[in-house]
């Protein structure tokens, strides 16, 4: 079978070997389709492509068709498909992103479960291996909402700590809310760019919606690839600051975990070893000046909290 799918690769031209100026001998076909004791009983090749193919190994005759098909002792069998199969899934930490994605895709997430974590390596800057976890599986019937948020609706996996510091803005302003902000940039730029092309890659893209401050008079909505969390995604508590309560859900990890506002301790992410404050994207609708952010108690508040601080960057995203 190995040897049906390389010869396959040269039937169908992916593989161009063989023109008339090339003198490539029946023997070169065998040593570079790795055939090991098969003979090759005949080659021929037309336009610069392999057209028909027959070798010989352990007593069996093997002959490839142009359409992909292939004969073995003169009996028809099917096609050989080129596409690998994607295997199946095992675990969140083992398995490859493409499987995970597929599994996704495919509503076949059984082996994973919410908590479940990985490490991924990020490249540039901020070099090194860091921990996301699965935050969330469910999609409920308030998901489907017109003006719903999607960042908590899904296949959701968030950082388990904090990759770096930075500011929300560079002064303590929030007009335009979290889109308008150099935060934005700094995670859905900086940051993203610096994942493994093999997660950006399956990475889908995510309708955000984000609460305004004092200054604006509505929400928020932006179509992102990563983004924080808000105050309600984390405590679920619906903290009667942050306008967009109505608009997203809390993730099923921290409902799963018991986290709300007056609960809080396993909100708590940690920065070189400790727990450090970290950003949400939520603007209270009091103030013009800060956004809310997450204690190192885990509990989140507004008052001290300028934007222009430099608190921890954790986003989320969401596969499939």
């Amino acid at each position: 079978y190995c040897a049906t799918s390389a010869m396959k690769n040269q039937l169908d031209g992916s593989v161009d070997i063989c023109n008339d100026d090339d003198g490539v001998t029946i023997d070169d076909v065998s040593k570079m389709v790795s055939l090991g004791n098969a003979e090759v009983l005949e080659v021929k090749y037309e336009n610069g492509k392999v057209a028909k193919l027959k070798v010989k190994s352990n007593n069996y005759e093997i002959e490839l068709q142009p359409d992909g098909s292939f004969t073995v002792n003169g009996e028809a069998t099917d096609p050989v498909d080129p596409t690998p199969e994607v295997p199946e899934p095992v675990s969140f930490a083992n398995d490859s992103w493409e499987t995970i994605a597929n599994a996704v895709k495919e509503g076949n997430t059984s082996a994973y479960n919410v908590g479940d974590t990985k490490e991924v390596t990020l490249t540039g800057e901020y070099a090194g291996t860091y921990t996301v976890r699965i935050a969330n599986i469910s999609t409920p019937t308030e998901c489907s909402g017109s003006d719903f948020s999607q960042t908590a609706c899904g296949f959701v996996i968030e950082f388990v700590d904090i990759i770096t510091n930075h500011n929300m803005n560079s002064s303590n302003i929030n007009d335009g809310g979290y889109p308008a902000s150099e935060m934005y940039n700094f995670v859905n730029n900086d940051i993203y760019n610096l994942l493994p092309d093999s997660l950006k890659s399956i990475i889908v893209d995510t309708k955000v919606v984000s609460s305004r401050g004092t200054v604006d008079s509505s929400n928020f909505t932006t179509t992102d690839r990563l983004y924080l969390l808000s105050t309600e995604e984390i405590l679920g508590s619906n903290l009667s600051c942050d306008a967009s309560n109505d608009s997203t859900r809390q993730l099923d990890y921290y409902e799963d975990n018991g986290v709300t506002s007056s609960n809080y301790s396993g909100a708590i992410k940690n920065y070189n070893g400790s727990a450090s404050y970290w950003w949400t994207r939520s603007a209270p609708t009091r103030l013009s000046t800060s956004f809310y952010s997450v204690s190192t108690y885990g509990c989140s508040d507004y008052s001290y909290y300028g934007a222009d601080n430099s608190y921890g960057v954790a986003p989320a995203f969401r596969i499939g």
